[in-house]
C-alpha cells in the first residue's frame, strides 16, 4: 500500500489541511462503497480507484489519500485512526491508518470478503465481517491481531452493537437453507461478546433476502434492518402492487431479541427499489434507495406508534399505505445513492454511479450537490453495471435486474415461478457469473443464450423494451464479471481433502458432463426421476458454485454435500459420507 501525500506542508491537524485546495480527480469513477465522518469532513472508501480520501469540511477539497492494493469495502473512524477492510484476491483484511500520522499504516489479516469495520468503544476492539468467508473477526488493535473468529450464517454483510454492549448484530446478506420450503429467508444472527458465540439466528418475513443497512431505532429498543422482500410465492406475471419484489425495512425488538414485523417503504403505484443504507437522528429514520436514486425521511414518533398499535404485524410486509403521511421521498441528484452519513442535520449521501455527493438538509430538504469527479467518463461495462442497478427501466420502478440478482449480479437464493416455462413450476434463481460464455441461459435452456436472456428479461420482468444500446452494455457489464477466488482454498491452492475430493470427482464420471474450462459441457442431460423436460436440465458451470447454494434445479439442497450424499446427482453408484463430503470441498473450491 502507498500514501500519497496531496499537500506539501507538514500538517498536525484536520484544519492544517483546509487551507490547500487540491485539483479534482478526473475522468476516472470512484464507485464509493463506504463513508465515515472525519471531524469536520468526511471519508470515503472509493472502489473505482483503489483509494481512502480524507475531504474538507466542504466536502470539495481532497486533504490526503491514500492508494490501497485491494477494494476498501468499509471505513470507519476512532478518533485520529482510520480504519479501512479491503477485500480482493490478494489481501482480505483491516487497515489501521492515522490521520495525524499518514505514513503510519498497518494491515491485519482477517478472511475472504473483509467488510462492514465496527469499533466497539467501550473495550477498543475491532469487529469486521469476512463476507464470503461467513464470519467475524474481533480484532485487538494494539496488539494489532485478529483474536477470535465466529461464523454466522452467510455472507455477513453488516454489523451492528447492542446498546449495553452484550451482542452484536450481523445482518446475513442471503438465506441460508434449500428453497423449495414455504419459508425462505435471511437472518440476523446475535453474537454473544462475551463468549463469541452465535447465540441465535432471527429470521426475518417469508421472501427476506439481500440484508444490507442496519441500525439502531433513536430510542434504542429496535434495530432496523433494510432488504428486498421477493415474493417468490406467486408467477412473476405482474409487476404493479408489490407481485414481485417489494422494500422493507424490519424491526427486531433489542430485549427479546425477536423479530417484530418488516414496514414496506414502496406505494402502491411506485416501487422503491434498491434500498439499501438506513441511519437515524434523534427523530427520524433516513434511508436510501439505489435504484429509485432517491432517500426517505421518516418521522420516527409517528413511524413507531403506528407500528406497535398495529393490529396484525403479518400483514405489514403487504401494506404499501402504511408511510403515507409520515414519509417524505426526496429525489437526489445523480444515480445509486448507496452508503450516507448523517451530520448536524445533514445528511451527506454519494451516489455510486454518478460520483454527485447530496447534502440534503433535514428541515427545509434543500439539496446542494457537488460533481466529486471533473469530466467523468463512464465505459460501456459501467453504464452496463449502472442499468443492471436502476428501476428507472422498470415498469413503475419496482425493481431493476439487482432485485433478483444482488450482490454483483450473483443470485438471491429463491425459486421464481417465471412465465417462459409455463406456470406452476419454480426454478432456482442462477447466477449471471459466466452466463454469456456457458449457453444456453435458465435451468430449463429454455433462452438459446444470455444475449437473449437480458432482453427477454427487461420485456418480461422489467416490463420495459430496453434500448438495445443500452442492453449491448449490460451484456458488457455481465461478461466483464470475474469469479471470486473460492474461501475453500488455501493460500489459492487445492486443500488436502478437495484433492481427494478431485479423485472422488473422477471416479463417479462427475468431469463428463462438468468438462472443460468452465466445468460444463453446455448440454442438457435427464438427472433425476422428476425431469420436467424432454432434453433435460441444462449443466451449469462450477466455477464459483461455493457462492450459489442452495442447488439442484428447485434449490432442494441447502449444501454441496447433500447434492450428493443426499440427492445423488448424477451418481448411479454407491457413495460413502466421506467421499460426499470430499467431493463437496473439491466442488466448491473451483
Amino acid at each position: 500500500m502507498k500514501a500519497v501525500l496531496l499537500v506539501t506542508v507538514s500538517v498536525a491537524s484536520l484544519f492544517a489541511f483546509t487551507t490547500h485546495t487540491v485539483e479534482q480527480p478526473e475522468g476516472t469513477p470512484l464507485f464509493i462503497t463506504s463513508i465515515a465522518p472525519y471531524k469536520s469532513g468526511m471519508i470515503v472508501a472509493q472502489k473505482g480507484v483503489r483509494k481512502v480520501t480524507l475531504y474538507s469540511s466542504n466536502y470539495k477539497e481532497r486533504l490526503y489519500e491514500w492508494e490501497l492494493n485491494e477494494i476498501p469495502t468499509g471505513v470507519t473512524v476512532d478518533g485520529e485512526q482510520i480504519i479501512t477492510t479491503v477485500a480482493g484476491e490478494n489481501e482480505n483484511g483491516v487497515y489501521l491508518l492515522s490521520a495525524s500520522v499518514p505514513s503510519e499504516k498497518c494491515f491485519i489479516k482477517t478472511a475472504s470478503g473483509a467488510c462492514a469495520p465496527l469499533v466497539d468503544t467501550r473495550s477498543g476492539k475491532l469487529y469486521v465481517c469476512n463476507q464470503f468467508a461467513g464470519t467475524i473477526s474481533e480484532i485487538d488493535r494494539k496488539g494489532k491481531k485478529e483474536l477470535r473468529t465466529v461464523r454466522v450464517l452467510r455472507e455477513p454483510k453488516s454489523i451492528v452493537l447492542d446498546p449495553e454492549g452484550r451482542y452484536l448484530f450481523v445482518a446475513n446478506f442471503l438465506p441460508s437453507q434449500r428453497a423449495d420450503v414455504d419459508t425462505v429467508a435471511a437472518c440476523v444472527s446475535v453474537i454473544d461478546i462475551a463468549s463469541f458465540e452465535k447465540i441465535k439466528d432471527i429470521q426475518l418475513a417469508n421472501g427476506s433476502n439481500a440484508l444490507r443497512g442496519m441500525t439502531l431505532s433513536p430510542d434504542n429498543r429496535y434495530l432496523l434492518v433494510t432488504h428486498n422482500l421477493g415474493r417468490f410465492q406467486v408467477p412473476t406475471s405482474q409487476l404493479q402492487q408489490g407481485w414481485m419484489n417489494t422494500s422493507a425495512v424490519s424491526l427486531v425488538n433489542v430485549q427479546t431479541l425477536n423479530f417484530e414485523g418488516a414496514v414496506l417503504l414502496d406505494e402502491p403505484e411506485r416501487g422503491a427499489a434498491g434500498i439499501w443504507d438506513v441511519k437515524c437522528t434523534n427523530d427520524k429514520i433516513v434511508i436510501s434507495h439505489s435504484g429509485t436514486h432517491e432517500i426517505s425521511v421518516i418521522d420516527y414518533q409517528k413511524f413507531i406508534q403506528k407500528f406497535e398499535q398495529y393490529p396484525q404485524k403479518d400483514a405489514l410486509a403487504y401494506d404499501l399505505r402504511f408511510l403515507y403521511g409520515i414519509r417524505q421521498r426526496i429525489p437526489l441528484v445523480g444515480n445509486g445513492p448507496r452508503c450516507f452519513i448523517i451530520k448536524e442535520e445533514h445528511v451527506i449521501v454519494p451516489t455510486y454511479f454518478s460520483d454527485t455527493l447530496n447534502i440534503v438538509d433535514l428541515n427545509t430538504i434543500d439539496i446542494q450537490s457537488i460533481a466529486m469527479v471533473k469530466n467523468r467518463v463512464e465505459s460501456s461495462i459501467n453504464k452496463g453495471e449502472k442499468y443492471f442497478n436502476d428501476a428507472a427501466y422498470c415498469f413503475q420502478n419496482w425493481q431493476s435486474c439487482n432485485g433478483c440478482h444482488p450482490g454483483d449480479a450473483r443470485m438471491d437464493a429463491m425459486n421464481w415461478d417465471l412465465m417462459n416455462d409455463g406456470i406452476g413450476n419454480s426454478k432456482n434463481c442462477k447466477s449471471l457469473l459466466l452466463s454469456h460464455v456457458t449457453p444456453p441461459a435458465m435451468i430449463s435452456g429454455i433462452r438459446a443464450s444470455s444475449y437473449v436472456a437480458v432482453r427477454t428479461g427487461y420485456k418480461y420482468i422489467q416490463f420495459i423494451d430496453l434500448p438495445e444500446e443500452f442492453a449491448t452494455c449490460v451484456d458488457e457489464y455481465l461478461l466483464s464479471l470475474k469469479p471470486l477466488p473460492s474461501p475453500f482454498l488455501i493460500n489459492g491452492e487445492l486443500s488436502e481433502k478437495a484433492k481427494r475430493g478431485r479423485k472422488v470427482f473422477e471416479k463417479f464420471k462427475c468431469d463428463e458432463c462438468h468438462s472443460g474450462p468452465y466445468y460444463t459441457d453446455m448440454q442438457l442431460h435427464r438427472i433425476g426421476e422428476d425431469v420436467e423436460f424432454e432434453k433435460g436440465w441444462d449443466t451449469p458451470t462450477l466455477r464459483e458454485v461455493w457462492r450459489t447454494a442452495p442447488y439442484l434445479f428447485d434449490g432442494r439442497a441447502a449444501t454441496m454435500k447433500e447434492v450428493f450424499e443426499v440427492y445423488k446427482h448424477g451418481i448411479d453408484k454407491k457413495i460413502s459420507s466421506k467421499e460426499a463430503d470430499e467431493l463437496a470441498e473439491y466442488v466448491n473450491s473451483l
